[in-house]
């Protein structure tokens, strides 16, 4: 017969309780609204590095093959 072990065994089921009574005891949080999933469009950051040649991008690779092999 098999032995179902006691919950206080596995760490991750003190962690599950502790965050239960965290949301029941105090702050409620709001539905996310449809205005919060709207998409703003591609995140492109300021500090792109310059961009490469064709050239240089295949040399590159041949490089990095050959330190490879």
């Amino acid at each position: 017969m098999p032995v179902i072990p006691e919950t206080s065994d596995f760490p991750s089921a003190s962690k599950k309780g502790s965050t239960e009574s965290q949301t029941k005891s105090g702050e409620q949080r709001e539905k996310a609204s449809a205005m919060d999933h709207l998409s703003k469009g591609p995140q492109i950051p300021d500090d792109m590095p310059p961009k490469a040649s064709r050239e240089e991008i295949e040399a590159r690779m041949k490089e990095l093959n050959k330190l490879k092999d």
